[in-house]
């Protein structure tokens, strides 16, 4: 899903160049290395925690449809990676989603953070 979506993404970045405000850093060797597989599971770790268990239960007793809950958190997930530019802010949401509805699914976190650490590790490598 992360490939197919690279090229519209790409197109809306190309479209605001000015909401792109940095770029990740791309390290090499043994950094890399560190950084695809130590790095990246903190990083899924980090953000399932707090969108898919804090915001979610914060909202939810706000929000009262779980439908909603689950949209304010994507759109929260997407803000997160504003500096990115728009296309990053779009896929983030998407992606959001989509973790949103697996923990659901699975009433478990672990799964959603493996998904995650796929997700980032086939955009990262």
């Amino acid at each position: 899903m992360d490939r197919f979506l690279q090229l519209p993404l790409y197109l809306l970045d190309a479209a605001f160049p000015a909401t792109v405000l940095g770029v990740y850093p791309n390290s090499t060797g043994w950094l890399k290395s560190f950084d695809l597989t130590f790095g990246l599971v903190l990083v899924a770790a980090s953000e399932e925690i707090f969108f898919r268990q804090y915001i979610w239960h914060g909202f939810r007793p706000y929000l009262g449809n779980d439908t909603f809950a689950v949209l304010a958190t994507s759109v929260l997930f997407g803000a997160y990676h504003w500096w990115s530019g728009l296309g990053n802010v779009l896929s983030a949401t998407i992606f959001g989603i989509f973790f949103m509805l697996m923990l659901r699914r699975s009433s478990a976190l672990w799964p959603v953070v493996l998904a995650h650490y796929l997700v980032d590790l086939i955009h990262f490598a």
